[in-house]
């Protein structure tokens, strides 16, 4: 998977958490209070999980920093 499906699975899950969570205590089913829990677990393990395990996405190319480099110093 890429960075940004991760992060975008890991956003709408969190998202999708609360709602779950509050309608599960008031007034719904337990069932969507565990599945609210569940989603806010899951939607907040992702990301360090991605930066445990990162993906075979190739590096970028290190650039040239500093003054001797910059073209603006003479």
């Amino acid at each position: 998977m890429n960075r940004l499906l991760t992060l975008s699975i890991s956003l709408v899950l969190l998202l999708i958490a609360f709602p779950l969570i509050s309608i599960g205590t008031t007034s719904g089913p337990p069932v969507l209070w565990w599945a609210g829990l569940a989603a806010l677990v899951v939607g907040g393990v992702l990301p360090p999980l991605r930066r445990l395990f990162p993906g075979k996405e190739p590096l970028p190319e290190p650039t040239k920093v500093g003054l001797p480099e910059d073209d603006r110093v003479s």
